[in-house]
Parts: C-alpha cells; sequence; structure tokens
C-alpha cells in the first residue's frame, strides 16, 4: 500500500510538472485542490484557487522566452515533493539575460495538490530603508550633513532632473554611489535627502521610474509585445523583482495593466 501511495504521488507530480512545462494552466489547475494555497515565498505574496488561473497566466506570459530545468526532485514523505529548479530567461534578439533559482515544497491530500510553498533566490540590493527620526534628531543629522532645508529641496529638484533627463535607472548597476557622484554630493547627504525629503528609499525610487518607463512605452494588445524583455531594458536584473514592484506600484500585474489601456486609434 505505501509503495502504490508513492508510485501515485509521483505520477501526480509528474503530471504536475509536464503541465507546467507547457505552460498548460487548465492542466495545472486539474491536478490542484479548490483549497489549494500558493504561497510566493519571496515576496510573501498568497494566491488561492480563484486566482491561480491568472496568476498563471501573468506568469507565464512574463516567461514566454525561458528555459525551465527541473534540478532534482525529493519526496521526504507519502504527502509531499521537494523540487529544486533554474530558471533562464533570456529574450529573443536581446543579449541580457536573467537566471533564477528556486526550491518549492508541494503538499498533496487526497490525490490533488492542497499548497505550494515556493522560494526563489533573487535578492535585491540591500536597500536602504527609510528611517523615521524626531525632529530634533533629523536636525541633528541635517547639521552634520550641511545641509539646510532649502538645500533639501534644490537637492531634491536635481535629482528628479537627473533620472529626467540622463535616466540612470535604466542601468542595472545603479547604486547610490553612482548618483551621489553625478550630482557631486556625498551618499549619505543623497541617502537623507531619498529618504526624508521623498520618505522613500533609494531603490523605491529607483524601481519607481523603471515602472513608469515600461508604462509609457507599453503597447494596447493585440499588438506583439515581450514584457521580459521591457522589464530588462528598463534595468531590473530579475523578472520575479520586476513582477512584484510592478504590483507593488500598480495594483495589478503587467498583463492585466495592458488590457486595460485603450486600443489604438487607426
Amino acid at each position: 500500500m505505501a509503495q502504490k501511495r508513492e508510485n501515485d504521488l509521483e505520477a501526480l507530480i509528474g503530471r504536475y510538472l509536464a503541465h507546467w512545462r507547457k505552460a498548460d494552466i487548465a492542466g495545472i489547475l486539474s491536478v490542484c485542490s479548490r483549497q489549494i494555497k500558493y504561497h510566493d515565498l519571496t515576496s510573501g505574496m498568497i494566491v488561492a484557487y480563484d486566482e491561480l488561473a491568472q496568476f498563471l497566466q501573468d506568469t507565464f506570459a512574463l516567461e514566454t522566452e525561458s528555459q525551465l530545468v527541473f534540478n532534482s526532485i525529493a519526496y521526504p514523505n507519502q504527502n509531499s515533493a521537494f523540487i529544486h529548479w533554474t530558471q533562464h530567461l533570456k529574450p529573443a534578439g536581446h543579449e541580457k539575460s536573467v537566471s533564477i533559482g528556486g526550491v518549492e515544497l508541494i503538499v498533496i491530500e487526497a490525490g490533488e495538490i492542497l499548497s505550494i510553498h515556493e522560494f526563489y533566490d533573487y535578492r535585491p540590493p540591500a536597500q536602504e530603508e527609510a528611517e523615521l527620526f524626531d525632529p530634533n534628531l533629523q536636525a541633528e543629522q541635517m547639521r552634520k550633513l550641511g545641509l539646510t532645508e532649502p538645500d533639501i529641496v534644490h537637492l531634491i529638484e536635481r535629482l528628479e532632473q537627473y533620472f529626467k533627463t540622463m535616466q540612470p535607472y535604466l542601468n542595472a548597476n545603479i547604486n547610490l554611489t553612482s548618483v551621489s557622484r553625478a550630482l557631486n554630493i556625498t551618499r549619505n547627504q543623497l541617502s537623507f535627502v531619498i529618504n526624508h525629503g521623498l520618505k522613500t528609499s533609494f531603490y523605491e525610487w529607483v524601481n519607481t521610474h523603471r515602472i513608469l518607463h515600461i508604462i509609457q512605452d507599453m503597447p494596447p494588445q493585440p499588438r506583439p509585445y515581450s514584457i521580459v524583455a521591457a522589464a530588462l531594458e528598463a534595468g531590473f536584473n530579475s523578472i520575479s523583482g520586476f513582477y512584484t514592484a510592478f504590483k507593488k506600484q500598480t495594483g495589478i500585474t503587467p498583463s492585466a495593466y495592458r488590457k486595460q489601456l485603450p486600443p489604438e486609434e487607426k
């Protein structure tokens, strides 16, 4: 009996992986319980059955030019599988490529997939988190940095103009140091201006401009369009990072955003 359950588990996982390789959404749903929960541990997102089809559609739309390799599959017990995978993304006609590695734990109940916990190794650059200071501490820090309120207003104007004209956010390797050098100010002064003047963090500021850049150039359906290429060209070095940033800024997925665009005038 135990051997049969193991065979049934392996057969179910085999069908799931085969459907995934073919981007077969109906096939994937056919092996899932209606109580399924997909946990994206990297972004903190949880997807229920009713949302899973749209989530898969958006995911496959981002991964049209990709190679997915299942490196290993282990079965810790008779009700679960542990999968290690690697994905290589490279849009046709573009030199930039991205590789993502990840693992997922699949739990089975009554012959169906009950839950998926997935973690992938995308790690955005360490962000300068905006800290909250009381007015006295902020004034003291400004004094140490040699900044006044008019200085901060002026530096914000310079920063916005620099991003508008030079588009440094298109560089995947942008950081506080490179931008501070371009503006001829110190790294700490720039960090303070962004954290306290703009009330955000450096990489959130950068990603905001990247998403706006993508949105401005996004054509309505049904014109051919590679969202993967657009994300890489806008400076994102991870498709998962782009997907998370896009939803955080717009509240919806890239494909859903594109669907709401008005049709082009003929």
